[in-house]
């Protein structure tokens, strides 16, 4: 009996000091649960906590900060409290944001606080991934990323290729048109290409000082 005791008082030591040698540790990732970004529009984002160590994270509170010139919070909030945290699981919390103009906006990093045991008081301190400047498009600039107008785009340049091929050949040489062909090619593909991001631009000061006398 002795022996039993003894066993089990040193394998619950041995479990503490394995639990002390390899204490919890928080890695935090923030990321966008939508492609289409679009002003006025609802846009989650996700917070997801992973608890990567050996014991169990205390007092874990969430803080992120979004700009009230850029953003609205609709639903959720951008802070979160959490008791306790076992060690190897995670869990997720979402914010719905919406921002009030197009352009490049951006996002810092959320920050992430927790205590190593219940009455711990020092804290240990976390931080998330940034987004970096999130392009959000207006109304307009949306109707570019929807897959009819991308298919619409793509025709409308094979056709625009074939018919410079028909008049390029009824006036010159095979090998010229072949050549003249890839230039027009990648030129209307680049075309494509950038007029997003030139819709997608942030107004000028000029614009944007108009914008707020009309207001």
């Amino acid at each position: 009996m002795l022996a039993s005791r003894t066993l089990v008082l040193g394998t619950l030591f041995v479990l503490l000091g394995l639990c002390a040698a390899n204490p919890a540790q928080l890695l935090v990732q923030k990321s966008l649960l939508t492609n289409r970004l679009v002003a006025g529009k609802h846009i989650p984002v996700r917070y997801r906590i992973f608890n990567i160590g050996g014991s169990a994270a205390y007092d874990v509170t969430l803080e992120d900060e979004w700009s009230s010139e850029e953003f609205e919070v609709i639903s959720g909030m951008s802070s979160g409290q959490w008791a306790k945290i076992p060690a190897g699981a995670n869990i997720s919390h979402v914010v719905v944001v919406r921002a009030y103009s197009y352009g490049y906006k951006s996002s810092s990093a959320a920050r992430v606080t927790y205590k190593h045991g219940a009455g711990e008081s020092q804290a240990q301190i976390a931080q998330s991934n940034d987004l970096g400047l999130i392009p959000v498009s207006g109304k307009e600039e949306d109707r570019l990323s929807d897959p009819h107008v991308v298919r619409t785009n793509a025709l409308t340049l094979v056709s625009i290729v074939s018919e410079y091929r028909m008049l390029c050949r009824s006036t010159h040489s095979d090998s010229d048109c072949g050549q003249l062909e890839w230039i027009v090619f990648i030129l209307g593909s680049a075309a494509l290409a950038f007029l997003p991001i030139l819709l997608c631009r942030p107004p000028s000061s000029a614009q944007a000082a108009k914008k707020s006398k009309k207001v």
